[in-house]
């Protein structure tokens, strides 16, 4: 403990001879963010959820340090940090758990990096423009060795790195160009790569605090470079006296979006809370208004056994069980196993080298997403006597308005299209308790 704060103060103290937002124009693609981080006071607290996203390296323990330094420098804001990062998991697999850990949890940023091919690391960049509203900043990948030679820099990730470069100017993300401030520094400090990392390529404790102090430097609000950019679409605010009363008297919204939040005045009163419509249908009934937490661990590994689980009919808020059956391969490659779900009950059984939906439709797994065979083969086991993999589906969107603590949000609808849509509150207005709503926008591409 004593040699990692001596890293981090060490770190800390040392005069940055590397690029700082204010020589970074990529820096406008993060203005509205550090906006409402900036503009937050005691007396009116902004709201900000930060989305770490990536594998090994994005769990280690850097993003706490930057979290940390986060929260100190913006002691006012109400922060929600996550970092569901999936380590060993390159591009072609977090294409596919992205659908679970970042689409449905909807940041205001977005901080990422994978390794793998760039077509996969790209199409989690475009789609993250086409379904959310979140700023996105990009990292070219930090300095680490060769495997077999720890004194020799592997230059392989220069040409990756080349690659991050055009997805950032391509769909207007920041971009912090780690591996030429990473060499900067190891140059300034007479370093070797090997002294910031505890193998080949992952961060020591000294690692870890240059890191976040490397990214840290360089979010900053910067009035000349503006709020904003249109490529991360638009949140709008609308005072609850800009809305108009429908014939029943209720709220009537038409927007243009894909997630409407309501913010309260603390004021509301209706125990039973009021009835939401889209487009006049209860969100539930949409499919797109539901999603999947990301199926367990497979067996003796940390990653999901499965990758991506998804649904043809609403599937309810409710726990999904997958157990696999005895005459399934020890091996992973082949097994047999059956769903059932804590509401729907029993819902069928299948192979895993075929497409399987289950009888009611509300489960769907390609064969392809199976991740079984390689971490048993990797850990040399077999599989284990009646195991199971587990998720649970939920709802991104609430049927029912109720009233809340002033200030606080709550979710009305997300996930539908990006479109011309309805939004419907019934009740008196005035006892809803509602100050204002946030429409978010995505620009799409």
């Amino acid at each position: 403990m004593h040699h990692f704060l001596f890293c981090a103060l060490l770190l800390w103290l040392v005069p940055s001879l590397s690029t700082h937002a204010q020589d970074n124009p990529s820096a406008a693609f993060i203005q509205r963010s550090m906006r409402q981080l900036s503009d937050s006071t005691p007396e009116s607290p902004n709201k900000m959820r930060v989305l770490f996203y990536g594998q090994s390296i994005t769990a280690q323990s850097w993003t706490k340090m930057l979290e940390k330094e986060l929260r100190q420098r913006f002691a006012s804001v109400t922060f929600q940090f996550h970092n569901p990062a999936i380590g060993g998991f390159t591009s072609p697999s977090l294409v596919r758990t992205a659908e679970h850990d970042l689409y449905p949890w909807y940041p205001d940023l977005l901080i990422f990096h994978v390794y793998g091919p760039i077509e996969q690391y790209e199409e989690i960049i475009r789609t993250t423009r086409q379904r959310t509203t979140a700023e996105i900043i990009l990292t070219t990948d930090h300095i680490h060795v060769k495997q077999a030679d720890r004194d020799a820099i592997d230059d392989d990730d220069d040409a990756h790195s080349a690659q991050i470069v055009e997805v950032a100017k391509k769909y207007d993300c920041m971009l912090v160009d780690l591996r030429t401030k990473w060499r900067a520094h190891l140059l300034a400090q007479h370093l070797p790569a090997k002294d910031l990392l505890r193998d080949h390529i992952h961060l020591n404790d000294a690692g870890c605090a240059l890191m976040a102090k490397l990214i840290g430097e360089e979010l900053l609000r910067l009035p000349n470079l503006g709020n904003g950019a249109p490529s991360s679409g638009r949140i709008q605010k609308v005072a609850i006296e800009e809305i108009r009363r429908n014939a029943d008297g209720g709220l009537e919204l038409p927007f243009v979006g894909n997630r409407v939040v309501a913010v309260s005045d603390g004021k509301g009163t209706p125990k039973d809370g009021a009835l939401v419509l889209l487009d006049g249908r209860p969100p539930e009934a949409g499919l797109e208004m539901w999603a999947a937490s990301l199926p367990s661990p497979g067996p003796f590994i940390w990653m999901p056994a499965i990758k991506q689980v998804r649904f043809q009919q609403p599937p309810g808020v409710q726990k999904w069980t997958l157990s696999l059956l005895p005459d399934s391969t020890p091996d992973g490659k082949r097994v047999h196993f059956k769903v059932e779900g804590s509401v729907t009950g029993p819902d069928g059984e299948g192979w895993s080298d075929q497409r399987f939906v289950s009888s009611s439709g509300q489960v769907l797994i390609e064969h392809s997403d199976w991740h079984l065979a390689w971490p048993l083969s990797y850990r040399k086991k077999t599989l284990p006597e009646g195991f199971q993999v587990t998720w649970n589906t939920y709802q991104t969107a609430s049927p029912l308005y109720r009233p809340a603590p002033v200030q606080a949000q709550t979710l009305l609808v997300q996930g539908c299209a990006n479109a011309e849509h309805v939004l419907q509150i019934q009740g008196d207005p005035g006892k809803l308790g509602i100050s204002s709503l946030l429409i978010h926008t995505p620009a799409g591409r």
